[in-house]
């Protein structure tokens, strides 16, 4: 059903501490050794401050001394990059004071100070604390409350010493896979001076086949387009890039189906293990925030045919054929047919998942109102029951305040679950509460409520329109906390007011689209570097220290497209389109590690040459043995261009990350379509549709368009593509006294009568609108 099993590269971490594992053709030793004397240290508290540096240099005969006028006094070591941390040795000196009779241990996560340890003191010289499992942290702080001094000799910090990644990067980093024909095509090569020519050669020809030159360490080949399925390198002096393919829809060729088979392999219960996982629902470590199903509802609406058409994996899995520990997590929805695509089995599982166990928390409320909206467009397959049981769960748990603690975990910080009130508070890194988050429900809501009981539906609205005004009046998006800093749901953010925008234009708040504007001038002049990589920060922070970003990556695309469908000024558009693309260029390869995101890319992935230097065994999402798992991203520390620190920070695939990108996928499906009708000649029209649909030179695709005249009648023509790499499919009409003739079809029109033609389904359409004459 799935991709094979993952290659392993270690069976536990004792095999890490003790030795050296291979990473394919990467070979990384690592020790134990104290790594507190290349970190920073701070107090709160101390006689004289530049006696904090004597806490880790080191050197037992100096020491960090307090003072005694404060009860809490503290003293905490920075490390330069987020390290797995095994033990810590504190050295004390106390003669003639007497110690306090506890202290704290703490690490800094999501914003605040954490205890991870806390003991009485067993002796007055030292305390060291062996760690069960090794704890990925850069910030670790010795708390003691006392009324006499304290004398702390050395901070001793171990763990998990990485050294340099041994593989020879490349000197010219490329999305690996390839480029996707008529988009950005844009490479780095960081250590190559200004106005150095590069060539693009054909490797099967061998011949030349482009020409340009580098400027501020970026090689544009946009211009680029060659129809060919013909591998190419780019040349720079002596130096080549590992070959890529261009294609019509090359990114979508590669990920489209293994997108979907990630989110079959990672469902709860009955994907790659049956195993119950904590922190999980419709999916293992799916945890509350995922924003899963409305990124795989996007999906469908963007590009339905695409979605149609890809291979059926899925078999509906019975709640009963699982022992009663298993009873009420799914079930409560009737079965889909067979005949769905896999894509929106994996819908209806979500749901179920949602709808059976009553998940409250407000983020899983609000995704179920993507289906409520989108049912109309997957009733082909899904009963009226699922429809019917979600509509009056969701209507009556809208306003619900509070939330039972099975719908939530220990990340919520949502201050209340009713979805009409307005939500100011904004989450951490982590990534658990994006500014707008609950605009699109209830608009959606709106839409849903007002088919079955009009009266009821403009609460829903009033809602979305408060919280819309209220993000055009206090959003700043200068501050992180509002973009980057909102992790792998950033594209939440900027999605909502898009929505808005497109589907409301007359009813949207005054400053919308001047609001978007600035946050795209934000973006854009983050970017302004040789990766197009949006920085963090307008200063040196280029990534949340501490983060793998993973998601944040991966997701940026959705953020930037939607903005780009607000936007009127044709550069701005052009800036979006540029570091949209540049992003997903990054997850392919074009970052300082030169690697793809995916440890498995190169088995898993078209093209894809050298992957990220590692997975994880286990973890709470047991995502070992699921395709297309997003493991880790470059960390903060290695930008600009720090691909020597290699393999540092945390490496963890999840399914947050994947979600991001399924998102991203919509929104490029979105802006890469196009549906219009061209007149050829007096009595001839040609239907032309542009749309992600072509992934293979080796096939000649086709796609049903619905036509309908304005006085209702409906029928459909075939779009055939043009040629082996063109993007659009296209369908010829004769015009001929009062008729329409095409493909053996007659339809009778008169004079006057429109006819619209559409791709893409509910705020992803696209219409084309043609009147006789």
């Amino acid at each position: 059903m799935f991709a094979k099993s993952r290659k392993k590269t270690a069976t536990n971490f004792l095999n890490i501490v003790l030795g050296i594992f291979s990473l394919g053709c990467i070979s990384t030793a690592y020790a134990q050794n104290n790594l507190s004397t290349t970190g920073t240290a701070t107090s709160n508290n101390t006689i004289d401050k530049t006696n904090e540096k004597f806490v880790n240099d080191g050197n037992l005969e100096t020491a960090w001394v307090s003072d005694s006028q404060n009860i809490e006094k503290w003293v905490s070591v920075e490390l330069p990059g987020n390290t797995e941390v095994t033990k810590i040795d504190i050295q004390l000196d106390y003669s003639p004071n007497t110690p306090p009779t506890s202290y704290a241990l703490q690490t800094y996560m999501n914003g605040r100070w954490r205890e991870f340890v806390k003991k009485d003191f067993k002796s007055n010289e030292s305390i060291s604390i062996i760690l069960k499992k090794p704890m990925l942290t850069d910030h670790i702080r010795f708390s003691v409350n006392s009324s006499d001094k304290i004398v702390v000799k050395e901070f001793e910090i171990y763990g998990i010493a990485y050294k340099a990644d041994l593989t020879k990067l490349k000197e010219i980093l490329i999305n690996q896979s390839g480029y996707n024909l008529g988009q950005p095509k844009r490479f780095t090569a960081p250590n190559v001076k200004d106005n150095t020519s590069f060539v693009i050669k054909n490797t099967t020809t061998q011949k030349d086949a482009y020409k340009g030159k580098i400027k501020n360490h970026v090689g544009d080949f946009t211009s680029f387009n060659p129809n060919s399925k013909d591998e190419y390198i780019i040349i720079v002096n002596k130096f080549e890039s590992y070959p890529f393919r261009i294609g019509p829809y090359w990114l979508e060729r590669v990920s489209y189906q293994n997108a979907v088979d990630f989110m079959a392999g990672a469902r709860h219960y009955v994907g790659t293990t049956k195993k119950i996982s904590k922190l999980s629902w419709a999916y293992r470590d799916g945890d509350f925030f995922n924003w899963a199903l409305q990124g795989l509802i996007a999906q469908y609406l963007s590009n339905p045919e695409a979605y149609k058409r890809l291979e059926k994996k899925i078999n509906y899995v019975d709640n009963s054929s699982f022992s009663k520990e298993y009873n009420g997590l799914w079930g409560a929805l009737e079965k889909y047919k067979d005949s769905a695509p896999d894509i929106v089995k994996i819908i209806h599982w979500d749901v179920d998942v949602k709808i059976s166990q009553k998940l409250e928390h407000e983020h899983q409320k609000a995704e179920l109102a993507h289906f409520l909206y989108a049912y109309p467009y997957l009733k082909e397959w899904l009963p009226q029951q699922n429809y019917d049981v979600v509509y009056e769960y969701l209507t009556n748990v809208w306003d619900k305040e509070d939330v039972r603690e099975t719908s939530t975990t220990k990340y919520d910080k949502s201050e209340g679950h009713n979805l009409f009130a307005l939500k100011t508070k904004m989450g951490t890194n982590k990534g658990e509460l994006p500014p707008g988050h609950s605009v699109i429900p209830n608009l959606m809501m709106y839409e849903v409520v007002k088919r079955k009981s009009p009266k009821d539906a403009q609460k829903y609205f009033d809602a979305a329109f408060t919280q819309m005004q209220w993000m055009i009046e206090n959003l700043d998006w200068k501050d992180p906390i509002t973009t980057k800093g909102q992790r792998m749901s950033e594209h939440i953010t900027m999605r909502a007011f898009a929505y808005f925008y497109n589907q409301y234009p007359n009813k949207a708040p005054k400053g919308l689209q001047k609001k978007v504007t600035q946050w795209i001038k934000v973006m854009v002049a983050r970017s302004n570097n040789m990766w197009d990589f949006r920085k963090y920060t307008d200063n040196k922070e280029w990534a949340p220290i501490g983060w793998n970003e993973t998601g944040n990556v991966l997701g940026f695309p959705a953020a930037a497209l939607a903005a780009k469908s607000v936007m009127k000024d044709t550069l701005l558009k052009k800036e979006l389109n540029r570091i949209a693309w540049s992003h997903l260029d990054n997850s392919f390869g074009r970052n300082p590690t030169g690697r793809h995101f995916s440890f498995d890319g190169p088995r898993e992935i078209e093209g894809v040459d050298l992957g990220w230097y590692n997975d994880i065994e286990g973890g709470i999402g047991l995502l070992a043995p699921v395709p297309f798992v997003f493991d880790g991203s470059p960390k903060a520390e290695h930008y600009p261009n720090h691909p020597e620190l290699g393999n540092i920070g945390w490496t963890e695939g999840w399914v947050q990350f994947n979600t991001a990108f399924n998102a991203s996928l919509a929104y490029l499906a979105n802006d890469n379509t196009n549906i219009k009708f061209i007149k050829t000649a007096l009595n001839k029209v040609k239907l032309q549709l542009q749309a992600p649909i072509n992934f293979s030179e080796e096939e000649q695709d086709s796609v049903r368009i619905k036509l309908q005249t304005s006085k209702g009648q409906t029928f459909y023509i075939k779009c055939t593509e043009q040629g082996p790499f063109s993007k659009y499919l296209v369908a010829d009409i004769v015009l001929k006294r009062n008729k329409m003739i095409f493909q053996n079809q007659t339809i009778k029109l008169k004079k006057g009568e429109t006819i619209t033609a559409s791709y893409g389904l509910g705020y992803f359409k696209k219409e084309a609108k043609f009147k006789i004459e």
